[in-house]
């Protein structure tokens, strides 16, 4: 029996039910695995996938993988990690744990890969009164409705909202419980397959939404090899986008159950700075230190990290790898 979907009944249970509890470990047999590396499914993140794909990954690196957000974020707060590729706002939640996190990479900015769809029929803001738009209980989901109402010219008041992880979207979407979701891919291409509407995204909004690797500063010695080489690992993995692109195409569409055409769209969603680019966002950092302020302010005052230390955003590693 199939779905809104157009995924295969185990497929789409997988997704709702299983993987979110799933943290699969990619190792080569035989090997011992010193460092393990946290990564979900993202589009800024697939390089990765790549890099573990062709053993591009130092020998001693673990990946461990997730379709679930979630998953890789509690595994960082237990201490399974020593690092994770994580959006700004999973950075706070680590730091409001006393998680000692570095952030040494720009993986991605978003440019559409934040969204709110909403079903066919609702096509206007004024539609959506009244409505329930489902979204992670999480800063940047926030931050994009907020957005979005502004515009709008919705208030809070005038929508019902359901907090719920992305992959437990899906099931309330098939089972007609929400009228608009807020998302990212691959997700958010299932959706869009039952005709959803693209009311906003993320490239209607300031550039707040990035997703970074971030190292635990007690498990990795920052002037090692591990963080360079972790890098090195990374470009490698997107200059195989780049230059294989059919290649890339075709993997990823088949790793995350997407058309071609699906796929094309899930990297368009992203930009990717380059080495001089990261270097120039990391040392000045005015930009990334706007985003979080923007963000801690959707978080409880509880879950909210004290402080955080402007040496927080490092870019040793990425001078490291130039220089080698």
């Amino acid at each position: 029996m199939g779905n809104l979907f157009g995924l295969s009944r185990r497929r789409f249970l997988q997704l709702c039910v299983a993987s979110p509890l799933l943290l699969t470990a990619a190792s080569a047999c035989g090997r011992k695995k010193d460092f393990s590396l946290g990564v979900y499914q993202h589009p800024g993140h697939e390089a990765f996938y790549i890099s573990d794909h062709f053993n591009l990954l130092p020998d001693n690196v673990m990946l461990r993988k997730s379709q679930s957000a979630e998953v890789i974020v509690s595994a960082m707060l237990s201490g399974e990690l020593d690092a994770a590729t994580l959006a700004l706002d999973e950075v706070l939640t680590c730091l409001a744990a006393d998680i000692p996190l570095q952030v040494i990479l720009i993986l991605s900015r978003s440019c559409g890969a934040n969204v709110l769809l909403s079903r066919p029929e609702l096509t206007s803001a004024a539609q959506l009164k009244g409505k329930i738009i489902a979204l992670e209980s999480r800063a940047v989901s926030e931050l994009l409705l907020e957005h979005y109402l502004q515009k709008s010219g919705l208030q809070r008041q005038d929508i019902e909202v359901a907090y719920l992880p992305q992959l437990k979207q899906l099931m309330a979407w098939e089972n007609g419980q929400i009228d608009a979701a807020i998302n990212t891919p691959p997700v958010s291409h299932y959706i869009e397959r039952t005709g959803a509407k693209r009311l906003f995204d993320s490239s209607q909004c300031p550039a707040l939404m990035f997703q970074v690797l971030a190292v635990r500063t007690d498990r990795v010695n920052l002037l090692s090899d591990i963080p360079a080489l972790l890098l090195n690992s990374y470009y490698q993995g997107l200059d195989h986008l780049r230059l294989f692109s059919g290649d890339s195409l075709r993997r990823t569409a088949f790793w995350r159950n997407l058309t071609l055409s699906e796929t094309t769209n899930y990297f368009a969603s992203v930009q990717y700075p380059g080495l001089a680019q990261n270097i120039a966002l990391l040392s000045e950092s005015d930009a990334l230190h706007k985003a979080m302020q923007q963000l801690i302010r959707f978080m409880p005052a509880a879950a909210q990290p004290k402080t955080y230390s402007p040496a927080l955003f490092d870019t040793a590693a990425l001078r490291q790898l130039v220089l080698n």
